[in-house]
């Protein structure tokens, strides 16, 4: 396999689940931070923040988390988590923090937080590629919106935040050690990309580690080792959880019975297919429709 077709591979499994994230952002807002001073933030939404002016630092209590940001960094927050952050102590100059919030919706954007960190740190200085270099431009298109807004601004300010995002991610794959394991992280190995990738193309096919190894090139044992090693879970572990998740997606917005979502994704056994999804989502799939058709009135 050709190192331009492994990137064509990367590209399109990625692609295909983030253009149906639906991401949506709006600007949060900018704040003013002097000493003693401290923003909270609620787990409520994903969270992307630049810090415009002096440093400041940035708390994750549940993860005991205490991160210095200085002047151009950007911190993003992918899976919803309570923070804080505060204005360094001794600190004279007061800090600007721009706050921008993201939504990742529907099964696919679960997909892109799962294969996320809880946080990336885009640092303005770094020794990796420079792929920072397109954060001044980014922070002026914002505030030249904010400032004149006019005709589509919100639509620009939300495309731009999702271009912060995508910008952020590219930055955290090109780090030498990525500690977070995950599906996005492992498409950059060809072998686990390519199986993926079958997965994704044909939930409903009768995968096994035997012939995901054979249409890979490995052997059982070689395939399950590495698969586990850079996805975090096992192959068919992960295979039944996106199955899981493309059938809730079809029990909200479908009209097909039980069975029907159950060939779907792979399950000709009715009944099979319903304890497999009561052990991931803690009711039947019927219960599960109508709770979602009650949210939705």
């Amino acid at each position: 396999m050709s190192d331009e077709h492994d990137q064509q591979v990367f590209t399109d499994i990625f692609f295909d689940i983030y253009r149906f994230a639906n991401i949506s952002g709006e600007i949060y807002g900018v704040e003013h931070l002097s000493a003693h001073n401290k923003l909270c933030f609620s787990a409520r939404y994903a969270y992307i923040h630049i810090i415009q002016q002096a440093s400041c630092r940035l708390r994750i209590k549940r993860m005991q988390v205490d991160l210095m940001l200085q002047q151009g960094d950007i911190v993003v927050l992918p899976t919803k988590l309570e923070h804080s952050i505060e204005a360094c102590k001794g600190q004279d100059s007061v800090a600007a923090v721009m706050s921008c919030t993201f939504q990742l919706n529907g099964i696919y954007g679960e997909a892109i937080a799962e294969g996320l960190p809880n946080y990336i740190h885009v640092p303005s200085y770094h020794d990796a590629e420079k792929v920072a270099e397109w954060v001044p431009m980014t922070v002026a298109a914002i505030q030249l919106e904010l400032e004149h807004p006019t005709l589509g601004s919100r639509v620009m300010l939300s495309r731009i935040i999702d271009l912060l995002l995508v910008w952020s991610i590219r930055f955290w794959l090109a780090k030498d050690q990525i500690e977070h394991k995950g599906w996005i992280s492992a498409l950059g190995d060809p072998m686990v990309s390519k199986a993926l990738s079958l997965m994704h193309a044909q939930p409903a096919y009768e995968w096994d580690v035997t012939s995901l190894a054979q249409l890979t090139k490995q052997s059982r044992s070689s395939f399950s080792k590495k698969f586990v090693e850079l996805v975090g879970v096992p192959p068919m572990l992960y295979l039944k959880n996106w199955r899981m998740k493309l059938a809730s997606q079809l029990l909200k917005e479908t009209d097909k019975n039980i069975a029907q979502v159950a060939e779907c994704v792979g399950y000709s056994s009715q009944a099979a297919f319903s304890r497999a999804f009561a052990q991931r989502f803690g009711c039947a799939p019927k219960n599960f429709r109508a709770t979602m058709s009650q949210e939705v009135f």
